[in-house]
């Protein structure tokens, strides 16, 4: 019971990272997107650097989305709750559904194939391509959207890279594991489903008025997501956490620098 208080802590750290980058501008509703979350609010514009400091711009960013669970408000507990809860519901059935795969060989081989388009590098190599045919396309729409997809998928990375060499957890395919945290290894959370969902919900809000590519890029997140179980890689709340900080890392970038959308 321990084990999964201290993780079910960590997840509530590790999935606001859009939280407390507005607290300054509480009041100021973004006009691009819908009141959904604690991500749709955004620091003064004034707080915002310059593009041309992309580096500084980048790290500043980082840094705001580690200190971002400081800044929880009560209104945060009515999806806070829900996400806290589906996580301890997994950590408490990983190792069952986990073996229950296990004995599924059909499941490996695609799960393999999937996981390839997934990862921080086929996602920010995805997405700097789509700011590349941005460019040279003349479409405004499509480099910014590349941009924003690259910061989102590297941020996400980086996040949960932090938080793999933090916990340390076991991962299912470990030969006598048992999933254990802090005993040797690189499963909690999962960051293939951080980047694909970093990218699909850059991807998707841009294009929210084309139904094919939300589901096509909110289909690519889970499918390579599910991947990582089928393939044991991940336990099951591995991939959620990671999921939820990729989704919530998108939403802080799309606020954050909102007026470089087109």
């Amino acid at each position: 019971m321990r084990i999964t208080s201290l993780i079910v802590f960590s997840f509530l750290l590790a999935i606001l990272p859009a939280h407390g980058m507005a607290q300054d501008a509480a009041q100021q509703a973004p006009e691009t997107l819908p009141q959904t979350s604690p991500a749709d609010q955004i620091p003064p514009a004034s707080d915002t650097l310059p593009h041309t400091n992309l580096v500084g711009r980048f790290l500043r960013d980082q840094g705001r989305i580690w200190v971002s669970p400081l800044h929880i408000r009560r209104g945060d507990v009515k999806w806070l709750l829900p996400l806290s809860a589906g996580a301890a519901a997994l950590l408490a059935t990983d190792r069952r559904l986990s073996d229950d795969i296990r004995t599924n060989d059909s499941l490996r081989s695609p799960s393999k194939f999937l996981s390839n388009f997934g990862g921080a590098l086929p996602m920010a190599g995805a997405s700097f391509a789509l700011f590349g045919i941005g460019k040279l396309a003349r479409n405004e729409k499509a480099a910014s959207t590349g941009k924003l997809a690259t910061e989102a998928v590297l941020q996400s990375s980086i996040v949960v890279q932090g938080l793999k060499m933090a916990f340390d957890r076991e991962r299912p395919d470990k030969i006598g594991g048992q999933g254990s945290f802090w005993g040797g290894g690189k499963s909690f959370p999962s960051g293939h489903a951080g980047t694909t969902f970093a990218f699909a919900s850059v991807v998707a809000h841009q294009y929210h008025n084309k139904p094919l590519v939300v589901l096509g890029a909110y289909g690519l997140a889970t499918s390579v997501s599910l991947s990582r179980i089928g393939g044991l890689n991940h336990f099951p709340s591995d991939v959620l956490i990671g999921a939820a900080i990729g989704e919530l890392v998108g939403r802080f970038i799309l606020h954050r620098h909102k007026d470089e959308l087109r």
